[in-house]
């Protein structure tokens, strides 16, 4: 009899530990965090305005991944809103020349603020939009790199941002600074 009671709570905790990873991937919890912003100006004269929204993630990795991407835009002369996810400033997408948003991927899946994100704004016509996913591994993962550029190109759909815009997966630790600054000269191309 000890033996069944035994069996029966591991199953029970092995099910209360599932429905818990999946409520937290689906419902998103860290990007509630996400209401601030701050405002980066370059040193001499702006060449442009940009905004890089993030969702932080529960490892940090993406807001880590924005604040490098904002600081790049910065160093190349742009004044630069890095705004989160959830902040009011970012729906308010006018007057930018550059938008980028992003976040984590959580289990091959773009994060659902960042989803919603992108699916709510609306851009100039000029604007130039770039989004970004961070995987939290060091390697690049071929099919998360394939599955995050559909999921993009589906949740904008047939809008005018969906053809010119600049997809990249951000890879965890040293490979950031590289993948970051890829995706900052691919938006200046």
């Amino acid at each position: 009899m000890n033996r069944i009671m035994i069996v029966g709570l591991i199953i029970v905790l092995i099910l209360v530990v599932v429905i818990a990873l999946v409520g937290i991937i689906t419902l998103d919890p860290a990007s509630y965090t996400a209401t601030g912003i701050e405002t980066l100006s370059p040193s001499g004269t702006s060449v442009g305005h940009a905004m890089v929204v993030y969702n932080p993630g529960f490892s940090g990795e993406a807001k880590s991944a924005a604040v490098k991407i904002a600081s790049d835009l910065k160093a190349r002369g742009y004044e630069v809103e890095l705004a989160g996810v959830r902040s009011a400033t970012a729906a308010n997408t006018s007057g930018y020349d550059i938008v980028i948003a992003g976040g984590p991927m959580y289990a091959g899946k773009v994060s659902s603020s960042v989803e919603a994100y992108l699916k709510a704004i609306t851009l100039q016509k000029d604007t130039k939009l770039g989004v970004f996913e961070t995987t939290g591994s060091s390697q690049f993962n071929n099919n998360d790199i394939a599955s995050f550029g559909k999921q993009v190109t589906s949740l904008l759909g047939n809008s005018p941002q969906n053809k010119n815009v600049v997809i990249r997966v951000i890879r965890a630790g040293d490979a950031s600074n590289t993948d970051c600054a890829d995706l900052v000269s691919a938006m200046l191309r």
